[in-house]
């Protein structure tokens, strides 16, 4: 029942009622798939002799589990999604910890799109400009590296400036496992880690602050407690005379896996179960570069008075940078640049530019979103995130009095809080759970949760 329910959804439809009790008949498998025993230290421990592997292959074959295998496995409680997967990432570490797609791939072109299909671009950049393959007859392909590491750049330098992760101690890059690349990718320059890009992010806020005068800024601070065990969100807000707004939030050691907050982000279409404000949203175009490159719509309506709702449509594309001094995910969210010929409809990447969800909506131009998740904790169990944004809101000043903003950033934080962790308490279970389970998306987040489970092994003892 544990393993039909936890670990093979997708067989067990074909095992029908079979019983545990049912394993009396014959079974042919080798002894590499039999173990004369596994080894348990205590009741209830995981059996880490047998890999899920032999257990899926002895329950395929005979719908039930042997005698000897049923008495030593958990009985408390069934697994969970999370150990599930931390369990495959346990079998990938005994081979040679290489993915199956990149262990075949040889030229590096192939290499290449392998590493993008799992959101290492950078590192695809840095093996196609050893192998001067700038000019490789695959223009397309060619072109979405370009531009994701055109967007990777800007959010980096941009997230550079945060002043929640200019305190963290986790930007060191010493750290054990961290990997390096050029700072320049294709000629395109990406901030290999946080400390020159933010040296450079502050040479350039210098510049422009110069330029400015004494201008005052309009900033405004914003801190609360999200529960009673002193978990907090930091924020820093700051309007523009053009119309624009920036926010800049941290929050740390949140008690939410990295590996389910990916795909809390990720499953677009279900942000209104988290977010009360969101009308809908929803995946208008993904493209085939990797799951995370997609065209997004994201319609809600926040308690602004006179504002009877926004409309933001965005590119987006998520990075594995938990190998390099940035030491997390990463999600970015810029503009697209619709181009026009003659009578045309405008149209980014080959797709038409959608009409609005509906009349009477503000168009919000998302100008760069950053996000990274780092996962912390003893086991990677919790996660620090540091977020940073740019838009036009098209909404007035006047109509965002401090008091308001401070008042809806704090209600709706909290808020959002309490769902995902309501969420993650049944993920399992959760229409998220579901949908990480299924065909098309459980070699992403498979992917990825290995990745996690395997930078967080190699962390140092100082970021524990």
């Amino acid at each position: 029942a544990v393993f039909r329910s936890a670990v093979f959804p997708a067989v067990s439809g074909s095992m029908g009622q079979c019983s545990i009790s049912s394993c009396q008949r014959d079974v042919d498998v080798s002894d590499e798939l039999m173990p004369e025993k596994p080894r348990v230290d205590k009741v209830g421990a995981p059996v880490e002799d047998v890999s899920l592997t032999a257990l899926a292959t002895i329950v395929a074959a005979s719908g039930s589990l042997p005698l000897h295998l049923v008495a030593e496995l958990p009985s408390e409680r069934e697994l969970s999604l999370h150990e599930v997967l931390a369990s495959e990432h346990d079998e990938t570490r005994r081979t040679d910890g290489c993915a199956a797609g990149e262990a075949l791939a040889t030229d590096p072109l192939s290499q290449a799109r392998v590493l993008v299909r799992e959101l290492r671009t950078h590192e695809a950049a840095a093996i196609l400009q050893r192998s001067a393959m700038e000019g490789s007859p695959d223009a397309e392909f060619q072109e979405a590296v370009q531009l994701q590491l055109s967007c990777l750049g800007m959010a980096l330098e941009r997230l550079a400036r945060h002043p929640g992760l200019s305190k963290s101690a986790d930007s060191s890059s010493s750290a054990a496992g961290v990997s390096s690349t050029p700072e320049q990718l294709l000629g395109v320059y990406v901030p290999s880690s946080p400390s020159p890009a933010r040296s450079t992010s502050s040479a350039a806020s210098s510049g422009t602050q110069g330029a400015a005068g004494s201008t005052k800024r309009d900033t405004l601070d914003i801190s609360f407690d999200l529960d009673d065990q002193g978990r907090r969100v930091e924020a820093l807000l700051e309007f523009f005379p053009d119309g624009s707004a920036s926010i800049e939030w941290s929050a740390s050691e949140l008690p939410v896996p990295l590996a389910y907050i990916q795909c809390l982000i990720h499953e677009v279409d279900l942000l209104g179960s988290i977010a009360p404000f969101i009308v809908t949203s929803g995946c208008l175009q993904q493209f085939s570069s990797n799951a995370a490159d997609r065209l997004v719509r994201i319609v809600s309506q926040p308690p602004i008075p006179f504002v009877s709702g926004m409309e933001a449509v965005a590119q987006r594309f998520g990075f594995d940078l938990l190998e390099t001094p940035w030491a997390g995910l990463c999600m970015v969210e810029c503009a697209p640049e619709w181009a026009q010929v003659g009578d045309a409809v405008p149209s980014w990447r080959g797709v038409a530019r959608p009409p609005p969800y509906q009349t009477g909506l503000r168009q919000v131009e998302v100008k760069t979103v950053v996000a990274l998740g780092r996962p912390c904790g003893q086991n990677g169990e919790l996660t620090t995130i540091f977020f940073s944004g740019k838009g036009d809101l098209k909404v007035p000043r006047s109509l965002l009095p401090n008091w308001l903003i401070r008042n809806l950033v704090t209600l709706m934080g909290k808020f959002i809080y309490q769902r995902t962790i309501e969420i993650v308490a049944k993920f399992d279970t959760s229409e998220h759970g579901k949908r990480l389970r299924t065909a098309d998306a459980s070699s992403f987040y498979s992917t990825l949760n290995k990745r996690i489970a395997k930078s967080v092994e190699a962390r140092p003892a100082s970021r524990l």
